[in-house]
């Protein structure tokens, strides 16, 4: 499990930028694109959704997995 504040600073590094709050959910959309990220607002992120959202969000699948080792620690 990943604290959320440690993924949405990864995420903003990658140029996502908060656009709105749902019922559940934060969405956070990149400067210059369509493409979102939906944000759970439980304080701990589990880890399939980590790695695969940072996927989408364009790092490599070995990236990822380093930044949930470094996270996780």
């Amino acid at each position: 499990m990943v604290r959320r504040e440690v993924f949405l600073n990864k995420i903003r590094s990658r140029g996502y930028y908060f656009k709105s709050k749902l019922k559940r959910t934060y969405l956070y959309r990149r400067k210059g694109g369509t493409h979102f990220i939906s944000v759970p607002m439980a304080d701990q992120l589990e880890d399939e959704y980590v790695i695969s959202t940072l996927c989408q969000a364009g790092l490599s699948l070995e990236q990822a997995k380093s930044f949930l080792a470094t996270a996780k620690s």
